[in-house]
Order: C-alpha cells, then sequence, then structure tokens
C-alpha cells in the first residue's frame, strides 16, 4: 500500500509546487521591449530570478529568438504574506547561427 502511495504523493506535490510559482503574461512595453513578471512562494528570491529568466527566454524562443534582459527589479517578500517576485525588461534578439 506504502508503494501506491508515493507516486500518488508525488504527483500531488509536484502539482502544488507548480501551482505556487505563477508569472503574469508577457507585456510589451516599447516597440521591441517586454516585460514579464514572475513570483513563488516555494523557489525564494534566486529562485524566481531564474524562473523569470527561463519563461522570458522561452516567451521569446517560441519567435525564433533569444532573450536578451535589459533591466529587472526584485521584491524579497515576506514570509507567508507575499512571495518574492522579479520584474524582467528584455528584447528578443535574433539568434546568431
Amino acid at each position: 500500500m506504502t508503494i501506491r502511495l508515493m507516486p500518488t504523493l508525488s504527483l500531488a506535490m509536484v502539482a502544488a509546487l507548480t501551482g505556487c510559482a505563477s508569472s503574469q503574461p508577457v507585456t510589451q512595453i516599447d516597440k521591441d521591449t517586454y516585460l514579464l513578471v514572475a513570483s513563488s512562494r516555494w523557489h525564494g528570491n534566486d529562485g524566481v530570478a531564474a524562473q523569470g529568466l527561463q519563461q522570458a527566454d522561452d516567451w521569446c524562443r517560441q519567435q525564433g529568438r533569444r532573450a536578451r534582459i535589459v533591466g529587472s527589479e526584485r521584491s524579497e517578500g515576506v514570509i507567508g504574506v507575499m512571495p518574492p517576485k522579479v520584474m524582467l525588461s528584455f528584447k528578443c534578439d535574433l539568434i546568431r547561427q
């Protein structure tokens, strides 16, 4: 019985952790500059920054480009009240072959 519960518990934990990471839709703030805001209760400051970088790069790669960060701000958050947050402004550059 314990063996059968482990996969179920693992999937539930992954779903719970994934549900706590969030980002707002990418917003165009200038002709070729975009803004992404990401937060997470479980990843901490460095983790939420890495999450934001990955999401910005993923968004640019959908367009056949690569993200270049041009500005960022991070907030520490307050444990149990407000999660850490990162705001990234970025451009999508052509990928050089």
